[in-house]
């Protein structure tokens, strides 16, 4: 992949595309303009910083991304995130906490570059679906209760999700009415459009709608609050002016951000890859994300990810290539230079309709009920990151996801999965007797299979297993098979645990032979003296031999 992948496409682009993605992109543009007002708003920042991200980001990575419907902009989990890590460094100060906010936003550039630079795409897999499902869910959810208010027209709270939640609910008796109706009148349209007409931009009907009920109706005068003055233009390039103590604090709470954005970005992109017939390279979003989060900062604006409704949104609007994406920066450009002015009237209760509607989808309690079908483990390790955000805030919550998934996944390696075998007689193959008790078993022969890498964190819990497995056998045994072809891995301590097994069943005038041993396995045990130990004639590359081995004649039981 070239550092500047549009040096490869644009040469080779189609003409006939070119009125698709210039019209796609001016849609789309209908759908982040009032998002990323909106998202600007959960982040603690001013509209035109999400629109300057938006300009910004959108054509920093149409130069340097791989995928053709992706679109990058601020999204919604990753405002709050930046929220919950810049609050507590800006203390109450406004200016501060804009440039913190770029200062964030400008590391994060430079963690992906040196990510993408060293090739660490695979970290987007880190973190588990289903952890990661419970997470966006509590940031949906968080989202939606600190919009209340401003649906409400009542005075928000302070403290964790929870807390606002009631805060909000004790002032239910002082709800605005105004404000109220304004912001269900939206929210009605927003979703009626979803229904009925999903390809027409809700979100910029309710924009322009609410812009113009609340000039005719003068709602500002009524109590109503409004965006007010945004500033006409573009920004100039700068780098946030901090000091070195500043710099230091936003490199760690750039870490957590990063993380979240290049699962949500990467998951975006992949999916639309897939349906689309192309594939991407993750090393290369991670530098595209590098640059468009680094410009956004330089040019005053926010994070920047690949978000899933405004990619969908993107390539349901017919967009065949980056240019789409280009088409939509120049229109959020020209609405900043041009059309900042309409936005003055626009009710405050009209954004967080936008903004809770825009992360609705993310309430998936469908994708929960799921994981509950599948695994009931791992639904409540879902269950747990949600309470984690609501109850202890989202960066707190990010750091428990975190941790769930490593929990998890050492806790997937540590088990000690031995499982005994037996021959079908239909096929010929060897498969696990709990689950095929018709399989035939041999006498005085006990086949093992060794279903995990072998490693230190699980190899006395699998020999313990063994010796357990070998002990309940029926009748007295002359062999025992231990099958290693799921097995890609094994270190110093599992194999001086396989020399124990092998130590054992010498004392009790057994046989202990090896079965589809792979060549990296074999190595290392040849490494570590325990082929010579074994014998060569004890080791064979699939199970079938091993049994022909060790049994005169094939008398299944």
């Amino acid at each position: 992949m070239k550092l500047l992948p549009i040096t490869e496409w644009l040469p080779q682009y189609q003409r006939p595309n070119l009125r698709g993605d210039v019209i796609g992109g001016v849609a789309l543009a209908g759908l982040l303009i009032p998002e990323a007002m909106g998202y600007a708003g959960i982040a603690g920042l001013p509209p035109q910083a999400g629109l300057y991200a938006t300009v910004f980001g959108l054509l920093a990575y149409a130069i340097f991304g791989s995928s053709r419907q992706l679109v990058v902009s601020p999204t919604s989990a990753s405002s709050a995130i930046l929220a919950a890590t810049v609050a507590p460094l800006a203390a109450t100060d406004p200016r501060r906490f804009a440039l913190l906010a770029a200062a964030v936003t400008l590391v994060l550039g430079g963690l992906f570059l040196l990510a993408g630079i060293l090739k660490l795409g695979f970290v987007a897999d880190f973190i588990s679906k289903p952890v990661l499902k419970g997470f966006v869910f509590g940031v949906a959810l968080s989202i939606v209760i600190k919009q209340l208010p401003k649906l409400l027209g009542v005075a928000p709270g302070k403290g964790h999700a929870y807390n606002q939640l009631f805060h909000t609910l004790r002032q239910l008796g002082e709800t605005h009415r105004w404000t109220l109706a304004a912001g269900l009148t939206a929210l009605v349209v927003l979703f009626l459009v979803d229904r009925f007409a999903p390809r027409i931009p809700g979100a910029l009907v309710v924009l322009v709608g609410g812009i113009a009920v609340s000039r005719l109706l003068a709602l500002h005068g009524r109590g109503v609050q409004i965006v007010g003055n945004i500033p006409a233009g573009l920004p100039l390039p700068g780098f946030p002016v901090l000091t070195w103590t500043d710099w230091l604090q936003a490199a760690p709470a750039s870490v957590g951000l990063a993380l979240v954005l290049f699962a949500e970005s990467i998951g975006a992109a992949r999916t639309f890859a897939a349906k689309n017939g192309y594939d991407i390279d993750a090393n290369q979003e991670l530098r595209a994300l590098g640059f468009s989060n680094a410009v956004s900062a330089i040019f005053r604006g926010m994070q920047v990810g690949g978000g899933t409704s405004g990619t969908a949104a993107n390539d349901a609007n017919g967009a065949r290539s980056q240019l789409s994406s280009i088409a939509a920066s120049v229109t959020v450009g020209l609405t900043l230079l041009f059309l900042t002015g309409w936005f003055y009237y626009l009710p405050e209760a009209i954004l967080a309709a936008i903004v809770i509607h825009a992360v609705w989808h993310l309430l998936d309690y469908k994708a929960v009920a799921h994981f509950r079908r599948i695994s009931l483990l791992e639904f409540r390790e879902s269950l747990a990151a949600i309470f984690g955000v609501v109850a202890f805030d989202i960066l707190n919550g990010l750091v428990l996801a975190v941790l769930l998934s490593l929990i998890a996944l050492m806790r997937f390696l540590v088990m000690p999965q031995v499982v005994v075998l037996g021959r079908l007689r239909e096929t010929g193959e060897f498969a696990e007797i709990a689950r095929h008790p018709e399989a035939e078993q041999f006498p005085g022969v006990l086949i093992l299979r060794v279903d995990r890498i072998w490693f230190f964190a699980n190899a006395n819990g699998i020999r313990d297993h063994a010796k357990e497995l070998i002990r309940q056998a029926p009748g007295p045994l002359h062999s025992v098979i231990v099958n290693l072809a799921p097995v890609a891995l094994i270190d110093v301590t599992a194999s001086e645990v396989l020399a124990q097994l092998h130590a054992s069943s010498v004392k009790h005038g057994r046989r202990l032979v090896l079965a589809g041993v792979r060549d990296p396995v074999r190595d290392t045990l040849e490494r570590a003296g325990l082929l010579s130990v074994i014998g060569p004639e004890n080791v064979f590359r699939s199970v079938a031999l091993a049994v022909e081995s060790v049994t005169a004649a094939p008398d299944p039981v």
